[in-house]
């Protein structure tokens, strides 16, 4: 399951190819949010930027931020290396 987050799948994706499992089953167990979690959650994050009081609240606000980016630009990365891998493997194939 972690490995279909990691290529874009959606929870509610998961919950449809196993239906013995319910969203909040699949949530709990999973290793780490589907990037559209991870784009709702740097949205969240900077809309509180907004209300955060402190120096220091503002500055974790945009730490978390920054690292759910760094995730998403590692993943996105990742899966871009892997197109290029199937679009060579097709050219060369016919």
């Amino acid at each position: 399951m972690n490995e279909l987050l990691s290529r874009g799948k959606t929870i509610a994706d998961l919950e449809k190819k196993y239906p013995q499992y319910g969203y909040w089953e699949i949530y709990w167990q999973v290793a780490d949010y589907s990037f559209l979690g991870k784009k709702r959650t740097i949205t969240n994050r900077l809309k509180k930027l907004v209300s955060a009081k402190t120096q220091a609240a503002r500055q974790g606000i945009a730490d978390e931020a920054q690292s759910l980016l760094d995730e998403l630009y590692l993943q996105l990365k990742s899966n871009s290396a892997k197109l290029i891998e199937i679009d060579r493997a097709l050219r060369s194939e016919g």
